[in-house]
């Protein structure tokens, strides 16, 4: 009869022994993966941050280029309209002032395309920044 309560007795010791570890190793196994949820969870808004922040770049490139270019607009329209009254251009043959005239036409057409495509790189850039944003990342 000793003998069974000298077991008894040692295995309630030996099982609040292994108790006491296997509590302990739960709680260093869930602070271990909370710490590495919140890391994850950290990488991912670093992933973002730089995600905007090429966005960001790449927009205010392209708002930079469409504000120079709508002023050279600005400026081959003045020089179109008002520019055939200049003192050196008013005597021209007339072979030179229809090149004068071409190429004016021709800048304009290119200065457009190019606000056209800045404003286009700009909207396109946003859209995909938004859509890594929201699938990917």
């Amino acid at each position: 009869m000793e003998l069974f309560a000298t077991f008894g007795v040692a295995g309630k010791e030996l099982f609040e022994y292994n108790r006491d570890y296997y509590t302990f190793d739960q709680k260093q196994r869930m602070d271990r993966e909370m710490l590495r949820l919140e890391m994850q969870i950290k990488r991912f808004d670093l992933f973002r941050d730089d995600i905007r922040d090429l966005i960001e770049l790449t927009t205010s490139k392209m708002e930079m280029y469409h504000m120079v270019g709508a002023l050279v607009l600005e400026f081959c329209v003045l020089i179109y309209t008002e520019g055939a009254e200049l003192a050196w251009i008013a005597p021209a043959p007339p072979f030179a002032k229809a090149l004068y005239a071409m190429s004016l036409a021709s800048a304009f057409i290119y200065i457009l395309l190019a606000v056209w495509l800045s404003m286009h790189a700009s909207v396109s850039a946003h859209s995909f920044g938004v859509r890594l944003l929201t699938r990917y990342v």
